[in-house]
C-alpha cells in the first residue's frame, strides 16, 4: 500500500477498508480482547488507545493548518524521535478509559477524519506546500500514515494477539 495516496477516492477508500477491517477483526475477538497483549507491554485497549490519540491528532494538526497556525507535532514537549515516549505518555493517559470508550475514540476519529477529508480542496489535500508544517509531504501522506497504515498494524497485532488464546 502506498503511503502517499494519489487521490482524494484513494484517500478515503484506504481509511474506510483498513477501520472497517481493525472493526471486523475487533468484533470477531470479542471483548476479551481489549487486555490481551499483543505488542511489547500493550494490551489491545493500550494500542487503540494510541491509535485514536494518531487519529484525533492529525486532524487538529491540519485543522490548525487550515487557520494559518503551525501545529505543534507530533505533541507539545515530545520531538518525532521520541514517540515512543509520547506513545507510552498517551497509553498512561488512557489507563482510566475503557475499551469501548477507546473503540468509540477511535470511530468518532475516523469520522472526522473523513470529513476534513471532504471539506479540504484538491490542493489542501494533495499538493506538497499547502501546508508549510506538512513540509516535504502532502497532508493525504500525513492523513494516511496516521491512519490508514495504522490501522493495518493494528489489526495484524490484534489477529496475533486473538490467536495466542
Amino acid at each position: 500500500m502506498s503511503t502517499i495516496p494519489k487521490t482524494r477516492k484513494e484517500l478515503v477508500n484506504m481509511i474506510e477498508n483498513n477501520f472497517a477491517k481493525l472493526e471486523e477483526e475487533l468484533d470477531e475477538a470479542g471483548d476479551g480482547v481489549a487486555s490481551l497483549i499483543c505488542v511489547d507491554d500493550w494490551s489491545v485497549r493500550d494500542l487503540l488507545a494510541v491509535r485514536a490519540w494518531w487519529t484525533e491528532n492529525v486532524v487538529k494538526w491540519v485543522e490548525q493548518g487550515r487557520r494559518g497556525k503551525t501545529p505543534v507535532t507530533p505533541a507539545k514537549g515530545y520531538r518525532w524521535r521520541e514517540t515512543p515516549r509520547l506513545n507510552a505518555d498517551i497509553v498512561e493517559a488512557a489507563k482510566t478509559q475503557s475499551y469501548g470508550t477507546i473503540r468509540g475514540r477511535l470511530k468518532r476519529g475516523v469520522k472526522r477524519t473523513l470529513k476534513l477529508i471532504d471539506e479540504l480542496d484538491d490542493r489542501e489535500l494533495l499538493q506538497v506546500g499547502a501546508f508549510e508544517w506538512a513540509g516535504k509531504f502532502p497532508i493525504s501522506r500525513w492523513l494516511s500514515l496516521n491512519t490508514a497504515r495504522q490501522y493495518v498494524t493494528a489489526r495484524s497485532f490484534v489477529r496475533k494477539a486473538a490467536a495466542k488464546r
